[in-house]
């Protein structure tokens, strides 16, 4: 209820990857002029009146809630600082395995494995060359599955 329109739109933007991002900004702050916003509902309810509900699976506020979710608990900073600290704990010949549940946090892990290959000491090897996904099954038992992607590298062994 505090951010400017345009710390919103950023908010939505880097970490929903939403389209409409400024209009969204733009109508909360014009709702929020005639009254505090008190409940997510309510939020929802003004997300739905910008973007347009096409043939999408998800609620139109969903990546809305994902950005505030990632920018107020610093999530993308701990996936930073946890793969960081993993490379220094982790011995030679174990393995650091992420799920992600969206394209940023994925984007983040798949290059930091980039970055940090067996040239490096410490160092990476991949050992899932493409991400895994959940299968059918899987996703029609536990449907919060469908969006995971697991990805996995060894810490390579010191040369001698």
């Amino acid at each position: 209820n505090k951010f400017s329109e345009r710390d919103l739109a950023d908010i939505f933007w880097q970490y929903g990857e939403e389209r409409f991002s400024r209009k969204i900004a733009q109508l909360i702050v014009e709702e929020r002029n005639k009254k505090k916003i008190k409940t997510t509902k309510q939020l929802a309810e003004l997300i739905e009146r910008v973007v347009p509900r096409g043939k999408q699976r998800i609620h139109p506020a969903t990546r809305i809630f994902q950005a505030l979710r990632i920018f107020v608990n610093k999530e993308l900073d701990n996936i930073k600082g946890f793969l960081a600290g993993a490379l220094n704990l982790v011995e030679p010949g174990g393995r650091i395995v992420c799920i992600s549940f969206h394209s940023l946090e994925d984007r983040i892990v798949k290059q930091f494995f980039r970055d940090h290959s067996c040239s490096e000491t410490p160092g990476l090897k991949v050992v899932t060359e493409r991400i895994v996904s959940p299968s059918e099954g899987e996703i029609h038992s536990n449907p919060s599955s469908r969006s995971a992607r697991l990805r996995a590298a060894e810490v390579c062994k010191p040369v001698v």
